[in-house]
């Protein structure tokens, strides 16, 4: 680039011209080099794409034979030298942020006086100052010359330099110095923002890098508390609305009015903005329909999301109605297993009792007969002895069978009873098993359900934010989720309650 500028030098005639000398040329291209600083646009290559413009507009438009030689001179000097030491935050952020160069320069285009005197700060070193033999004369036109045309690239004063040089380009006069001076204002300011002219393969970059440095100033911006300017904020632009309207209402009015002075620029540089122009509406067309596919999807996510919602609610619905219904025909057929066990237990008891009363009842006939055949036999045989022993072994044998026919009873009503509880329990603790397991799956299910959809959900967001930057829809859906979880979780407390 540091030498396709010194070519620059040399193809124009001003090295031969004014006896510059070649080495001196050299150092000073090399002090300008290292005096830009390495942003990611106002950089040393902006810097020699505005010289190569201005260099290409001197050629088409032929501005040698318009001229003279120390005017094209300016031209390319103050095209080389006017984003010197730029930091990369434009004016608005100087004066916001009252930096120690707004408050040198009154706020009045802090950075173009920056430009300016760094440039003439150069050239006030003796090994790198190409004017060193001019006269003061000559060196003063080159230097109010060179800062008009540096100060005129601040974009604040855009309206007016445009509107003046309207004002003249019908009447326009070569040899009106004042003409001349509007027309090298706006010769600067087409190079200064001419990237569009060029190539898209070559313009399209140029826009990626600039919208970066503007997006480093916005976020510091932010950071610091001060106004961020709309076309700067990375939450808000997107490159076709950004060159949309910077070509349409910046670009093309401008070049359009030069071409009135040189018609040669139509087919070189004006139509390329008109193509460029056509391109980035075209690219806004397909952005505008695929933010429309996503608001569609979106609203579709939502959709789905509440249907999925509402099929949980009324499966944890149906899932609690078919429990309770088999708790309640369980505990149903528990009460009556055990009235039917304990009817039958009665039964049971109210028969042995009965068959107990009429065995003792015929012992006791036996008994009584027996012991009237005994004492009848004693009598007449054994005598009163035999007898008394007889009644006391019969009433022992009676005793003793009436207490083993009782406990016998005792022991299978214990035994009933005992079963009876024993199914009883089981049969509860089955339904308790029934009832945790299926309030458990439905807890389950439900939160499944939730995480899933808050998942999809955040995947649809994460993709409408960084890639379509669709933010309002966004937090729409994110509202209308939050809502649904929290209804769908609602219910389930009250469910599983």
């Amino acid at each position: 680039m540091l030498t396709c500028l010194e070519h620059m030098y040399h193809d124009l005639g001003l090295i031969r011209d004014f006896n510059i000398n070649p080495v001196t040329l050299k150092r000073w291209l090399l002090c300008i080099h290292d005096n830009y600083r390495n942003n990611p646009f106002h950089n040393f290559r902006h810097c020699f794409c505005v010289s190569q413009m201005m260099y290409s507009m001197v050629r088409l438009c032929s501005l040698q034979e318009k001229f003279t030689q120390i005017d094209i001179l300016i031209l390319m000097t103050a095209a080389v030298c006017h984003d010197l030491d730029h930091p990369g935050y434009n004016n608005m952020y100087q004066i916001n942020a009252r930096t120690e160069l707004a408050v040198r320069y009154n706020d009045i285009s802090p950075l173009e006086n920056h430009h300016c005197a760094i440039a003439f700060h150069i050239f006030s070193q003796p090994h790198a100052n190409m004017f060193a033999h001019f006269d003061p004369d000559t060196f003063k036109q080159i230097r109010q010359g060179t800062i008009t045309l540096i100060l005129a690239t601040d974009m604040a004063r855009h309206g007016e330099i445009l509107d003046s040089f309207k004002q003249k380009v019908d009447i326009f006069d070569f040899s009106n110095e004042d003409h001349l001076t509007c027309l090298k204002m706006v010769l600067i300011k087409c190079c200064d923002i001419s990237n569009e002219v060029r190539p898209m393969e070559v313009a399209e970059p140029w826009v990626d890098c600039l919208l970066e440095e503007y997006f480093m100033q916005s976020d510091r911006e932010k950071a610091e508390g001060l106004p961020v300017a709309p076309f700067m904020d990375r939450e808000k632009v997107t490159k076709p609305t950004a060159q949309i309207g910077f070509i349409k209402f910046v670009l093309i009015p401008m070049f359009e009015t030069v071409m009135k002075l040189f018609p040669q620029m139509e087919e070189v540089m004006v139509q390329p903005l008109r193509e460029s122009r056509d391109r980035y509406e075209e690219l806004k067309q397909i952005d505008d329909a695929m933010n429309e596919v996503c608001v569609c999807v979106c609203v579709c996510v939502c959709v789905y999301v509440c249907v999925c919602v509402y099929v949980c609610v009324c499966v944890c619905v149906c899932v609690y109605v078919c429990v309770c219904v088999c708790v309640y025909v369980c505990v149903c057929v528990c009460v009556c297993v055990c009235m039917w066990v304990c009817v039958c237990v009665c039964v049971c008891v109210c028969v042995c009792m009965c068959v107990c009363v009429c065995v003792c009842v015929c012992m006791c006939v036996c008994v009584c007969v027996y012991v009237c055949v005994c004492m009848w036999v004693c009598v007449c045989v054994c005598g009163c002895v035999c007898v008394c022993m007889c009644v006391c072994v019969c009433v022992c044998v009676c005793m003793w069978v009436c207490v083993c026919v009782y406990v016998c009873v005792c022991v299978c009503v214990y035994v009933g009873v005992c079963v009876c509880v024993c199914v009883c329990v089981c049969m509860c603790v089955c339904v308790c098993v029934c009832v945790y397991v299926g309030v458990c799956v439905c807890v389950c299910v439900c939160v499944c359900v939730c995480v899933c959809v808050c998942v999809c959900v955040c995947v649809c967001v994460c993709v409408c934010v960084c890639v379509m930057r669709l933010y309002p829809i966004c937090v729409c859906v994110c509202v209308c989720v939050y809502v649904g979880v929290c209804v769908c979780v609602c219910v389930c407390v009250c469910v599983c309650g």
